[in-house]
């Protein structure tokens, strides 16, 4: 049999080469190489063609020039890739500068779209969830009254017998609470998210089925590939395996733990809603229906209090209300089930994922434990009968246990841990601080607290070993640089700082005996010089200095609001180090928390007020006006001998002209309260007052601060301080020169106000005469230098006014003043006088100059005594032009005609009467030299006979 096997299949050997046979009547076989010229056709029929279609009207197209309409009709297309390409275009609308018009459409597009969440074909649930994304951030604001309809697809999701459709229901759900997490939490009502809380149950119950697995058409396509990388990975995956295998979440786990995480963030959300909603008002309240905060017991309305009565009379709010209270505590017993099968084997054997969900079970027990507290508060009769006590009982049986909190893997485990990254510890440092969190949760309930008999530990026991934990932890944290900069830092940090709060609140409310108290002040004691330590290591710009500034902030207000006992007092040496580190903050000052910036600043204030005098020298004081000295130096420039990281880091501080208008003027009050003011300082203040970024409001502020604390600073450096402040060059808008003539006359009437007297002229009479020295002022300038000459002249007259006796004034300012007037009189009185303006920046101009020459006229009058007659010998000084001699005369007459000039030229009558022959008889040929002074003179009669006044002048 055999050789006959053989033989047959020799015989079936194919030859080499085939030779066809031909048979008559036959057609031969066409030639390998031949073309078929063959043309095969169909008759289709369209209704219309596309691209005839006149889309130029629409609001908004893709890059297929597809319209929404359109969009919306293909996405019930039979094709499923057709279905995916109309998602994909919603989403391109969404992203487009456009995306308002599918505000326009909502109705019609959520009633189009969201069955595709549902869709069969994997490849468009996933496009679909894609477009989800991108549409919630715009159509958020017009979502509310659609509230229910997407609650009730997102609740057929989740109950689906598909598990892919589950899946993508679950990302859905997970991107509508990230972008508006109102919709669930108000907008659907209770009975919607009761549901939707129940499907969320279903899905982690361990006996819930997890659903059909199918293979859809599309998948088909990838089935042998993946197939094929698995079975060429098994035999790898079995040479790397280890002695301690490490134990992967299994396929209906995994559905489980996708939704534990969407349950978490929801969760999360509705507790926040909790804090926030008691101040806020509501956000929908034309919408009649009542909206109750839905994971707290007691009835909390959103809505306004006209259909609040309404509502929580009628039977069916009541069901409702009792129904969600149900449903929140009818997730404990399956959160339970789940942590104890996460729990099965070793520790060491849990991955991190386990691991992460771990503390997702954890942070959902302590929300719906925190949010039912009044339904725990039983005696021990009524505990036994109550299966939500009960339920609550064993989870602190099992979370608590000293075997379970704090829960590490051993060193081993540990060490290859951290030789793979510090990420996988801090993990395990971010359950076991929820685990804290929810430990002091328990600890505010007495009756969870009682004994039951298995050796549970008592409230003193547990606290103590949440203490031990916090306290190890940030002081493992502290002493290894390698885990403070981990990015997964503050998933542990916060829960730890969180824990600290609740303790030292607890130990607020708490009534203890003395050594208690005792005891208590030294936990408590202990616990905020941890958290310092770790403060003081973290870097300003970092997520864990933040964190910890935002505590520190929290617990000063506490302080500083006097509500601790005596024995709860902080210690000045901690808070100390406190006011350096915020004072580091004030270089990070981000728009995004600058609400964190008011508040330290806030504290900082509250500090310094009650700072005691032997901390004002300390070197943490230092520290912090250095700080601020960089904060408010804007003329600061990297060094040569900087180094690149120096440089790039000194750049990258925020300044205080980075400030908005309202935080400028908020942050200059800080200056205030400072104990003392170095020279460093001030020079940075003095380029706050320099800078056009900076409002004049924050200027003047500044301004006022400095004068009223002027004890605190030397003369000189205040004096330095305003000079530098008024005379600072300005750009040549209208705006900035009429904010810093404003703030010139604002440090004048400062100057005034310290009461210098004769010392100021003399102190200014250097600044300002080598100011005068420049050439080509602009009005403004010469504005300025006259403002601060009345200055000089008013603080030296203010002792001599009633007498009008002759002021000290250096004899060199005199002559300059008298200088400066002549000039600015001669150049802009007959132009103001004599032009027409005509365009909004000759007006502007003009008003400038009558501004200008009022100002001269006011020194005048102040300083009659010292100038006047100087000033009408240089004013009448015999000149050889005509022009001139014509303009300087009618100078004097628009002086003559002046109504607060009148008492000064009465008194210094004859002194002009002197002067005008000589002028008369140098140009006695010029007809209008001659009868300008005839007109002079008929004033001065005038004016002596008291019929002169000031309408003559026109």
């Amino acid at each position: 049999m055999a050789r006959a096997a053989i033989a047959t299949k020799s015989k079936k050997k194919p030859a080499d080469f085939k030779r066809p046979k031909r048979k008559v009547g036959r057609r031969a076989a066409p030639a390998a190489n031949v073309t078929s010229v063959g043309i095969t056709s169909r008759r289709i029929n369209l209704l219309e063609q596309s691209l005839l279609q006149d889309k130029a009207g629409a609001a908004q197209l893709t890059h297929r020039h597809q319209a929404l309409p359109e969009l919306l009709q293909q996405a019930g297309h039979y094709n499923a890739h057709v279905r995916q390409r109309a998602l994909q275009g919603l989403k391109e609308l969404a992203s487009q500068a456009t995306a308002a018009n599918l505000r326009a459409n909502a109705s019609v597009l959520l009633e189009r779209f969201l069955p595709t969440l549902l869709d069969e074909e994997a490849v468009v649930r996933e496009a679909a969830v894609l477009a989800w994304k991108a549409m919630l951030p715009v159509l958020r604001c017009v979502l509310a009254p659609f509230a229910t309809l997407v609650a009730t697809y997102l609740c057929s999701g989740l109950t689906h017998l598909q598990v892919g459709v589950r899946q993508d229901a679950l990302k859905a759900i997970g991107e509508l609470v990230d972008e508006a997490p109102e919709l669930l939490r108000e907008d659907a009502g209770r009975e919607a998210l009761a549901r939707l809380l129940e499907n969320f149950r279903d899905l982690i119950c361990a006996a819930q089925t997890q659903g059909i697995r199918m293979m859809n058409t599309y998948d088909l396509l990838l089935g042998s590939e993946s197939n094929s990388k698995t079975d060429g990975r098994k035999k790898t995956s079995q040479k790397g395996k280890k002695s301690k295998k490490v134990k992967a979440p299994s396929g209906a786990l995994t559905l489980r733990f996708a939704a534990l995480k969407v349950l978490h963030k929801l969760m999360l959300s509705v507790s926040t809603g909790v804090e926030k909603g008691a101040a806020v008002g509501t956000r929908s309240a034309s919408v009649p229906t009542t909206k109750t905060l839905l994971l707290y017991p007691a009835l909390q309305l959103v809505s306004t209090s006209m259909f609040a009565t309404a509502s929580v009379t009628t039977s069916s709010g009541v069901k409702a209300s009792a129904s969600w209270q149900e449903k929140v505590r009818a997730l404990l017993p399956v959160l339970l089930d789940l942590w104890l099968e996460c729990l099965e084997g070793s520790t060491d054997a849990l991955s991190d994922v386990h691991v992460e969900h771990m503390k997702y079970i954890v942070e959902c027990t302590t929300a719906v434990v925190g949010a039912n507290t009044e339904l725990l508060h039983l005696d021990a009769d009524d505990a036994k009968k109550n299966e939500f006590f009960q339920a609550a009982l064993k989870l602190r049986e099992e979370l608590l246990a000293p075997e379970c909190f704090p829960m590490l893997p051993s060193a081993s485990a540990t060490l290859a841990a951290a030789s793979d990254g510090q990420g996988v510890l801090s993990r395990w440092h971010g359950m076991n601080a929820a685990l804290a969190k929810l430990a002091c949760e328990y600890l505010r309930l007495p009756a969870l607290m009682r004994g039951s008999g298995k050796g549970v530990p008592q409230s003193e026991a547990l606290e103590q070993r949440v203490c031990s934990y916090v306290v190890s932890t940030l002081t493992k944290y502290k002493e290894t640089p390698e885990l403070r900069a981990v990015a997964s830092m503050q998933n542990v940090l916060h829960p730890l700082l969180e824990v600290v709060t609740l303790i030292l609140a607890s130990s607020l409310r708490r009534k203890e005996d003395s050594i208690s108290a005792a005891k208590t002040t030294a936990e408590r004691t202990l616990l905020l010089e941890t958290v310092t330590q770790f403060y003081v290591l973290c870097t300003p710009k970092s997520v864990s200095f933040r964190s910890c500034t935002a505590f520190v902030v929290e617990q000063l207000e506490v302080a500083l609001r006097g509500q601790q006992r005596q024995s709860q007092k902080l210690a000045w040496p901690m808070v100390i180090q406190w006011v350096a580190c915020l004072a580091d903050l004030l270089g990070q000052l981000d728009p995004q928390h600058m609400e964190l910036g008011r508040r330290s600043l806030l504290a900082l204030i509250s500090v310094l007020k009650q700072l005691p005098a032997e901390y004002a020298s300390c070197e943490k004081m230092d520290s912090v006006l250095t700080n601020l000295s960089a904060f408010f130096d804007l003329a600061a420039v990297p060094s040569p001998s900087m180094t690149e990281d120096e440089k790039q880091r000194m750049l990258a501080r925020t300044r205080f002209d980075d400030l908005s208008a309202a935080d400028q003027l908020a942050f200059v009050a800080l200056v205030f309260h400072l104990p003392r003011y170095p020279v460093s300082l001030l020079r940075a203040l003095a380029s706050c007052c320099k800078s056009s970024r900076i409002y004049s409001e924050a200027k003047s502020f500044l301004v006022d601060i400095l004068f009223q604390r002027r004890d605190a600073v030397d003369l000189a450096h205040i004096v330095s301080f305003l000079v530098s402040t008024a005379l600072v060059p300005v750009e040549a808008t209208v705006h900035q020169q009429r904010q810093q003539l404003q703030l010139v006359g604002h440090v004048c009437r400062t100057f005034v106000a310290m009461n210098l007297g004769n010392l100021l002229p003399k102190i200014l009479a250097p600044t300002l005469a080598k100011t005068q020295a420049r050439e080509e002022m602009n009005s403004m300038e010469l504005h300025t230098l006259v403002l601060l000459y009345r200055t000089c002249v008013s603080s030296a007259t203010l002792r001599s006014i009633e007498v009008k006796q002759r002021s000290d004034i250096p004899a060199e300012m005199e002559r300059e003043l008298v200088s400066l007037c002549v000039k600015i009189m001669t150049n802009y009185t007959a132009s103001s006088s004599s032009e027409t303006s005509t365009t909004p920046e000759e007006v502007d101009a003009r008003e400038q100059e009558r501004l200008l020459v009022e100002a001269c006229v006011s020194t005048l009058v102040i300083g009659e005594t010292n100038i006047f007659t100087s000033f009408l010998d240089k004013l009448l000084m015999v000149q050889q032009q005509v022009l001139a001699q014509n303009r300087r005369l009618r100078v004097l007459q628009a002086l003559v005609r002046t109504t607060s000039l009148a008492g000064a030229i009465r008194r210094h009558q004859s002194h002009v009467e002197h002067l005008l022959p000589a002028v008369e008889q140098q140009h006695a040929n010029e007809d209008d030299v001659v009868q300008l002074v005839r007109q002079l003179r008929g004033d001065l009669e005038l004016l002596a006979a008291g019929q002169l006044t000031e309408d003559d002048s026109k």
